[in-house]
């Protein structure tokens, strides 16, 4: 049981969401308690819920595509586990890039019933009211594994969205690299010329109510012009060839179509601090 403890403590998101489950572990060991088992399922409960609000806000929920009041207006647990997955992404948009709709719903109906179970195990009756410690310790487990298991569930599920997602950009991202300026370049030399541009890693870091954004980290390579254009002309002036490694942020639009035409390529931040230890260039 204590590697289950360990390993729910490393997929928590928040402080309060381990202050709360180590609560509810302390709860669990006091054996004075006759409600230390109840106590115990009522707080993982409640840890499932304030796990899944975290992912899921209220008013990001409201501001997708694909969300309807229902229930007089109140965010149901269904359209939360749904955005903890998808964000804004509808199912009709998903379907058409070619991801598995059917089985994205079955998962978020396993989520659902995981819940139900934790819900379950609440209850106060004769059977799980004073037990034995031994029967303490195979309901604590099965209430720890099925929030285990819940958690699980949604985060392999979204990253499994991240990497269908992912293999539709990588020519997008190199383009995105060509035709943009590197502020930090532009302070070396007075012209440069980008010879290449290669991408070492991308992935998709989040997708919320409207947006996907990509965090892209590669090499470029350029060439710093200095001299004026009578210089160069008279072959005074000076070329030098230098490759940097950057990194940046790609903002894509949710839209009918991925990766969208309604993108943001944020500012370059292009590591020139070699320049600066360079002794060979004065």
């Amino acid at each position: 049981m204590e590697v289950l403890f360990k390993k729910i403590l490393t997929i928590l998101n928040t402080p309060f969401e381990i202050e709360l489950f180590n609560a509810s572990l302390v709860s669990l060991k006091d054996r004075s308690n006759k409600l230390r088992y109840n106590n115990f399922a009522y707080s993982l409960r409640e840890l499932s819920r304030h796990f899944l609000y975290f992912l899921s806000p209220e008013e990001k929920i409201k501001r997708c595509i694909w969300y309807k009041p229902e229930n007089e207006n109140k965010i149901t647990r269904s359209q939360r586990i749904k955005y903890a997955v998808q964000g804004g992404f509808s199912d009709e948009i998903l379907e058409n890039l070619g991801f598995d709709i059917k089985h994205l719903e079955k998962v978020i109906k396993r989520m659902k019933e995981e819940i139900d179970l934790l819900s379950k195990y609440t209850h106060i009756n004769p059977e799980v009211f004073n037990t034995d410690n031994e029967k303490v310790d195979e309901l604590s487990l099965k209430v720890l594994t099925t929030f285990a298991n819940f958690v699980e569930i949604i985060i392999e599920y979204r990253e499994r969205l991240k990497d269908f997602l992912d293999k539709k950009i990588e020519e997008h991202m190199i383009y995105s690299i060509v035709s943009n300026s590197f502020e930090n370049i532009d302070s070396l030399a007075p012209h440069y010329s980008l010879e290449f541009g290669e991408i070492s890693k991308y992935n998709i870091s989040e997708i919320n109510d409207k947006q996907i954004i990509v965090d892209v980290f590669g090499y470029i390579n350029v060439i710093l012009e200095y001299g004026s254009r009578q210089e160069r002309h008279d072959g005074d002036g000076l070329d030098v060839e230098q490759g940097f490694p950057f990194e940046t942020k790609v903002i894509y639009e949710i839209e009918e179509t991925f990766p969208s035409e309604n993108y943001e390529v944020l500012d370059f931040d292009v590591d020139t601090s070699k320049w600066y230890e360079n002794d060979d260039i004065e």
